[in-house]
């Protein structure tokens, strides 16, 4: 590549940010537009994998402690169809399950890592 096409990062970066679309109003934030906080108590009672309503604090959850540390961290929030689009099912070699990789950082059933073919 010649110099005057170099690839700049910083440059392509600041271009996308300052697109817009048709009503002249950004395609892109510099962070998020909301913040959700899900409060999640471990209790080895739970099944792995399943999150359930805690009785006693209403709007927070329930689950295994093996299932909260295999749950990602980065998980990227959208309603139900963005889940679809963004989906990568894996079956576990360890069990069998069927889990979606964009949940979880290894499997909530056995602890099995992901191998990626």
């Amino acid at each position: 590549m010649s110099k005057d096409k170099k690839f700049d990062p910083q440059n392509l970066y600041e271009k996308l940010m300052k697109s817009t679309n048709a009503a002249e109003l950004p395609h892109f934030q510099r962070g998020p537009s909301e913040e959700i906080k899900v409060d999640i108590t471990p209790d080895k009672s739970v099944a792995p994998a399943m999150f359930i309503p805690d009785p006693l604090r209403p709007g927070c959850y329930k689950a295994h402690p093996t299932t909260i540390a295999a749950m990602r961290k980065d998980i990227f929030v959208g309603g139900a169809e963005m889940f679809e689009d963004l989906e990568v099912l894996y079956t576990c070699e360890g069990c069998g399950e069927v889990l979606d990789l964009q949940f979880w950082s290894f499997c909530p059933y056995c602890e099995a890592k992901p191998r990626y073919k």
